[in-house]
């Protein structure tokens, strides 16, 4: 399986920013956890 080929004029600074939005994700998600709210309320559904 080959690995994909990132161009190399891709700017560092974007992927920089988009693992640094997932980390804070993260950190939100199990901030919430530990607060008691449970973000699967908000989907709805039966």
């Amino acid at each position: 399986m080959k690995t994909p080929k990132f161009a190399n004029n891709q700017p560092w600074r974007v992927w920089l920013f988009v693992i640094g939005l997932n980390i804070l994700a993260f950190i939100g998600v199990f901030f919430l956890k530990l607060k008691g709210i449970d973000l699967y309320a908000f989907r709805g559904g039966s």
